[in-house]
């Protein structure tokens, strides 16, 4: 989390107040064992993307905006996207991992501490993924995070 937030306030003397404001709630929340620690860590990735003007879609297409559900998913476009704008590489990730994906992004902790494992890593996963899109390298501290 201090490395995702020092790539996105790189600008030396510009305050990002809700950036600090993210990462001190993300501590906080890990201090008291409030939820997972993989939940907040995604958590806590996602916000400081759409703090940052990044916010995935994970409900309508990200392109054209047609209302969702929408099946596909792809990192560059800039999360779910419809049949007619799907691009090559897009995936199709479970409508659960969507859904917590979701529900992260959005503080809906009571759904996100009920998804099962196998879609908690399968929405790391993407949200890893859409890190590294727009960040445009890797975190490298990301590799030694347990999933």
């Amino acid at each position: 989390m201090l490395e995702t937030a020092e790539r996105f306030t790189d600008h030396e003397g510009e305050p990002a107040v809700q950036q600090y404001l993210l990462l001190v709630g993300a501590l906080r929340t890990l201090a008291r064992g409030e939820h997972a620690p993989h939940l907040v860590l995604d958590a806590f990735l996602l916000r400081s993307l759409a703090v940052n003007g990044y916010a995935p879609s994970f409900t309508d297409c990200a392109r054209c905006g047609m209302p969702g559900p929408n099946r596909f998913f792809s990192v560059g476009s800039g999360g779910s996207v419809c049949p007619d704008c799907r691009v090559p590489g897009s995936v199709v990730p479970s409508p659960q991992a969507l859904e917590l994906l979701a529900a992260l992004l959005t503080g809906d902790w009571e759904t996100a501490d009920a998804c099962e494992a196998r879609y908690v890593r399968e929405g790391s996963g993407l949200v890893s993924a859409y890190l590294h899109w727009h960040l445009e390298r890797g975190l490298r501290s990301l590799r030694y995070v347990e999933k």
